[in-house]
């Protein structure tokens, strides 16, 4: 047997001896949160508002005002006068002379007034209004927020009743469902109008209103 067989053998015996490496195995790729939590939720894409898009406002808006007054006024007077010197009438188209024609009884005057008012007056009012009434936007700001205007008109037979809102609203604060409260707008105006035999009803007529425009004082 020569030197190059057996050079061979010992080759190939190692290279069975010698361990293999095991070729490395991607790791799979980790799961989602969304996979494997039932709590995740996806946070919706912001709503880009334009105009006459629409936006329902919950009106909850709840008012006191209260006034008192009290008032109390005197007023006293006390006015004397005399009259020493006068003209005497006679003489003057008589003799056109001028002479004195106050005698030894000298004409006087007296005035005495005293006047005292005394006034107390309170106003008490409590407001509420509770409704839902949709609007329509009318401009987009430069920086975002959004003018919006709702009306409503509701007539029954000869009754009509006009609710007109405006104001402004940021749109972080409509909800996904599109509403907002009437608290979180700015410049809020809410207008309440009531026409028919209702309104009439309670008005007051011309007579007393004369009565009170005399006696008012």
């Amino acid at each position: 047997m020569g030197l190059r067989p057996a050079l061979l053998n010992l080759s190939r015996a190692a290279l069975l001896l010698t361990p293999r490496i095991a070729p490395a195995i991607p790791a799979a790729a980790a799961p989602a949160l969304q996979q494997v939590s039932l709590m995740f939720v996806i946070p919706p894409t912001p709503k880009t508002w334009q105009k006459h898009d629409k936006v329902e406002v919950i009106i909850n808006e709840t008012s006191v005002s209260k006034f008192e007054q009290s008032l109390d006024t005197q007023k006293q007077y006390d006015l004397k006068a005399e009259l020493s010197q006068f003209p005497s009438l006679e003489a003057l188209f008589a003799d056109l002379a001028l002479r004195n024609g106050i005698g030894g009884t000298k004409p006087s005057v007296g005035l005495n007034a005293d006047r005292q008012f005394t006034g107390d007056g309170a106003y008490e009012r409590k407001d509420k209004l509770t409704a839902r009434i949709s609007g329509l936007v009318l401009d987009v700001k430069p920086n975002g927020l959004l003018v919006v205007e709702a009306r409503e008109v509701v007539q029954s037979d000869e009754e009509t009743s006009t609710m007109v809102l405006s104001g402004v609203v940021d749109p972080k604060d409509i909800t996904t469902s599109g509403t907002v409260q009437s608290g979180q707008m700015a410049n809020l105006v809410i207008r309440v109008e009531h026409q028919g035999q209702v309104k009439k009803a309670g008005e007051k007529g011309l007579i007393p209103r004369v009565f009170e425009a005399v006696f008012d004082f």
